[in-house]
């Protein structure tokens, strides 16, 4: 029916036409039955990544504005901190200026004490 030789290898058109329909065939039930599902499949798999991807977008923007709050409150307890310092610092100082004071009126008053006793001593011994 036809037959040829082309590069030296001999080429039948009946057989050439026969697989060329069992192609056509197997192109078009793949079409109907396997490549909707793939492409089906295929788009699901796309919209649940875009999906993914939009719902790490959120939490990116959730964590840096954590990070920005978390950033404030720690600012603002070393603010608090430094004025809890300053504030010990000079209740101190007034504490130790009150110790102070307080040691220089016991020691006034044992001068006192003392001179009197030395006074007394002294006119006892006198008298005696």
């Amino acid at each position: 029916m036809g037959d040829i030789t082309l590069f030296g290898l001999p080429i039948s058109f009946g057989t050439m036409v026969y697989q060329a329909l069992i192609f056509t065939v197997l192109v078009f039930i793949l079409k109907k039955l396997v490549f909707k599902k793939l492409v089906g499949v295929l788009d699901k798999r796309k919209q649940h990544i875009e999906n993914q991807l939009l719902l790490t977008e959120q939490y990116k923007l959730e964590a840096e504005k954590n990070m920005e709050l978390s950033t404030e409150i720690l600012n603002q307890a070393r603010k608090d901190a430094r004025e809890i310092m300053k504030h010990s610092q000079h209740e101190a100082k007034l504490m130790i200026m009150d110790a102070k004071a307080e040691a220089k009126e016991i020691l006034k008053e044992a001068r006192e004490v003392s001179f009197r006793s030395r006074s007394f001593v002294h006119k006892d011994s006198k008298g005696a």
